[in-house]
C-alpha cells in the first residue's frame, strides 16, 4: 500500500516507532512537554523560548515575545492587529465611486438597494448616489420636458459639460497662467439622427402623436486645448470620441425624420450656435478659467447631409451635384460646394455603403449592367444573390443583404477578409483590399498624408473604372475616392474622430433606457428619467475617469501606415497594434 507521505522514524525497534516533535499531534505534544511545564516555572520557558529564537535567527519574533512577557495584557493587541494584517476591512466606496460603480455596471435603483442591503459597510445607501447624480445635470432652467419631448439648451449642456470635465483636469488647468485661463477651447462633434421605437400603451393627450419614431441631436467632446494666437497646447483629448459614453443628448422629440424636420432641427441647432458664450470654471485655487465652444456638425449620415443641402436625390452628390450618369467619369469634375465639407465623411455608413457597393456590384457580374430589366436578368441576380448569401453565411458566418441591426460589424468582418471574400463575390481582390486601406486610413482617428491618401484614392478609382465602367459608382463611393482628401483638409480635427458611431449607439440606448429605467404611469416622468439617464452615463467626469475596455484587432496594413502622419516611433507602435474606439455595448 503507498502512503501519500512518509513518516520521519527517529528510532527503530519493537513496538509504536517515535515520530518528531514537530510532527506530532496537539495531544502527543502536550504529553511530551507535561513534564516541562510542570516543573520548569513559566518565566524560565519564556526567556528560554526567547533565546532560541535568537540563536536561530528569529530576532523579530525573539522581540515579539519579549515584549509580550513583559505585559501579557498587550497579547490581545498584538493577536487583533495579526487578524487585521490577515483579513483587512473593505473601505465603503465614496459617492463618487459608488456612481461610478453604478453608471459602469448600468444598475438600477432596485439592484442598487440589494447590493446596499448585501453589505452596507461597503456599499452606501441609494440616498447618497442620488446627491451624488444631482452633480451629473445641467441646471433645471435649461431643461424642458414635455410627454412628446425632451431637451437640454445648448448653452446650459456646454456649461455644464465643460464645468465637469475641468473638474477631471483640475490639477491641470492650475498650472496655468491666467491669461491662459482665459483663452481655452473645446471642440465638439454633433448631429441627428432618427430610429424606430417601441410603442407603448400610454396614451398621448394629443391622439395624433406617436412615439414610434424618435429623432435625436447629441453632442461629443473632442479636445479641449489652450489657444493663444493660433498656438495650440492640447490640455485633454477624447480617449474614445466613437463611444456613445460621452455622447450627450441635446433634444428628442417623437417624430419621424424627414427632410422638413431634418433642416428644421439644424436650423434650431444652429442658431443656438451662434449665441454661445465662453463658459466658466471656478479651480480649485479660485481662478476662473473661460471655455470657448466650436461645434462641428459630423454625427450625420448620408440622409442628414442631402437635406441639409437640399439635394434632391439619393443618387447624386451632395457636394458637387454629379450624378450616378457621370460619377466613373474621372476627366470630369464638377464645382465642389465648400459648405458642404463641415459634414464630413461619415466613417461608420462610409464603411456600409462601401461593403455594399462590392455586394451588389457582384450581383450583376453574370450581366455585366447597372440594372436588370427583364425578367430573365432579374433572375440571373436574384439567383446570384442567394448563391452569394449561401457562401457568405457557410463561410464567413455573416448575413449579408437581409435587414437587420449591426451592419456596421458584418461590414467590419466583411474587409478583414479580404481573400475569401473576393473569392465568393468574383469582384477583384485588389480592388477590395484597397477599399479596406482607405476605409482603414480614414477612420484611423490620427493625422493623414493627404498628398499620398489623395494619391492612392486617384488610382484606386482609375482601377475601379477600368474594370467595372458599367457599374456607376454610388455617392458614398464617389464621395470618398474623389472628395475625401478635400473633405479632410477643411476637417480640423483627424476625420476618424469626427465619426457618428457614438450617436448610432446612442438610438440603442434610448430604447434600452425608455424601456428599463423610467417610469411608466406618466409619458413626461418616463422621457424625464430617459433623458437623466443619457445625462448621468455621458457624464464626462466618469467617463473620462473610466478604465477603456482593450478590445483586440489586426494591425493596419503596410499602406495605412504609410499613409498616417506619425510623430515618433512610440506613436508608431500605438498605431501598429491600435484598435477602433467604437463601444457599441457600452
Amino acid at each position: 500500500m503507498h502512503f501519500p507521505f512518509e513518516r520521519r522514524v527517529v528510532s527503530s525497534g519493537a513496538g509504536r516507532p517515535n515520530i518528531e516533535f514537530s510532527e506530532s499531534s496537539e495531544r502527543s505534544k502536550r504529553r511530551k512537554t507535561q513534564e516541562l511545564r510542570e516543573n520548569v516555572p513559566l518565566e524560565e520557558l519564556t526567556y528560554a523560548t526567547q533565546m532560541s529564537l535568537r540563536a536561530s535567527g528569529n530576532t523579530a519574533a525573539a522581540e515579539i515575545v519579549k515584549d509580550i512577557s513583559k505585559i501579557p495584557s498587550q497579547a490581545g493587541v498584538f493577536q487583533k492587529a495579526l487578524k487585521e494584517i490577515e483579513t483587512p476591512s473593505a473601505k465603503k466606496h465614496s459617492p463618487s465611486e459608488a456612481l461610478a460603480l453604478f453608471i459602469e455596471a448600468d444598475l438600477t435603483k432596485k439592484q442598487w438597494e440589494l447590493l446596499h442591503a448585501s453589505n452596507k459597510t461597503l456599499y452606501p445607501c441609494y440616498s447618497t448616489l442620488k446627491n451624488a447624480k444631482g452633480q451629473c445635470y445641467p441646471d433645471e432652467q435649461y431643461i424642458s420636458v414635455t410627454e412628446n419631448s425632451f431637451e437640454v439648451k445648448l448653452q446650459g449642456l456646454l456649461n455644464h459639460t465643460s464645468s465637469r470635465l475641468s473638474l477631471y483636469i483640475d490639477e491641470i488647468l492650475t498650472t496655468l497662467t491666467k491669461p491662459e485661463q482665459q483663452n481655452l477651447e473645446m471642440y465638439y462633434k454633433w448631429g441627428c439622427d432618427g430610429s424606430q421605437q417601441d410603442k407603448f400603451k400610454q396614451k398621448f393627450e394629443n391622439a395624433e402623436n406617436s412615439d414610434s419614431n424618435v429623432f435625436m441631436s447629441s453632442l461629443v467632446p473632442v479636445r479641449l486645448f489652450l489657444n493663444i494666437e493660433g498656438n495650440q497646447k492640447l490640455l485633454w483629448q477624447n480617449p474614445s470620441p466613437s463611444s456613445p459614453r460621452f455622447c450627450r443628448p441635446i433634444r428628442a422629440r417623437f417624430i419621424r425624420e424627414t427632410n422638413e424636420t431634418t433642416k428644421e432641427e439644424i436650423n434650431y441647432i444652429e442658431k443656438q450656435i451662434g449665441e454661445l458664450t465662453k463658459s466658466e470654471y471656478i479651480t480649485t485655487d479660485s481662478n476662473i478659467v473661460l471655455i470657448k465652444h466650436t461645434l462641428f456638425p459630423t454625427m450625420v449620415d448620408g440622409k442628414v447631409c442631402n437635406a441639409a443641402t437640399e439635394t434632391s436625390s439619393s443618387m447624386r452628390c451632395y457636394i458637387c451635384q454629379a450624378t450616378s450618369k457621370t460619377f466613373n467619369n474621372l476627366d470630369k469634375r464638377n464645382e465642389e460646394n465648400p459648405a458642404s465639407f463641415k459634414f464630413g465623411m461619415s466613417p461608420l455608413h462610409l464603411r456600409i455603403r462601401c461593403f455594399e457597393t462590392i455586394l451588389h456590384l457582384s450581383y450583376k457580374l453574370p450581366l455585366k449592367t447597372w440594372q436588370a430589366r427583364t425578367t430573365e436578368e432579374k433572375k440571373v441576380v436574384s439567383d446570384r444573390k442567394a448563391e452569394i448569401q449561401s457562401k457568405m453565411k457557410e463561410e464567413l458566418g455573416l448575413l449579408v443583404d437581409i435587414p437587420k441591426a449591426g451592419s456596421g460589424n458584418t461590414a467590419r468582418r466583411f474587409f478583414e477578409n479580404v481573400d475569401i471574400v473576393s473569392k465568393i463575390t468574383g469582384v477583384d481582390k485588389t480592388l477590395i483590399y484597397r477599399f479596406k486601406v482607405i476605409i482603414e486610413t480614414v477612420t484611423s482617428g490620427h493625422s493623414v498624408d493627404l498628398n499620398l491618401f489623395a494619391a492612392y484614392t486617384e488610382e484606386t478609382a482609375r482601377k475601379y473604372v477600368s474594370k467595372y465602367n458599367w457599374y456607376p459608382m454610388t455617392p458614398t463611393v464617389h464621395k470618398l475616392l474623389i472628395h475625401g482628401k478635400t473633405i479632410m483638409e477643411h476637417a480640423l480635427l483627424p476625420i476618424g474622430q469626427l465619426s457618428e458611431e457614438a450617436a448610432e449607439a446612442r438610438n440603442k440606448h434610448f430604447r434600452d433606457y425608455r424601456q428599463n429605467f423610467a417610469r411608466k404611469f406618466s409619458r413626461t416622468q418616463c422621457n424625464k428619467d430617459v433623458l437623466n439617464r443619457l445625462l448621468l452615463s455621458s457624464d464626462p467626469f466618469f467617463s473620462s475617469s473610466r478604465k477603456i475596455p482593450v478590445k483586440k484587432s489586426e494591425p493596419f496594413c503596410p499602406e495605412t501606415l504609410h499613409m498616417l502622419k506619425v510623430d515618433n516611433m512610440v506613436d508608431l507602435q500605438e498605431i501598429e497594434g491600435a484598435d477602433e474606439t467604437l463601444d457599441n455595448s457600452d
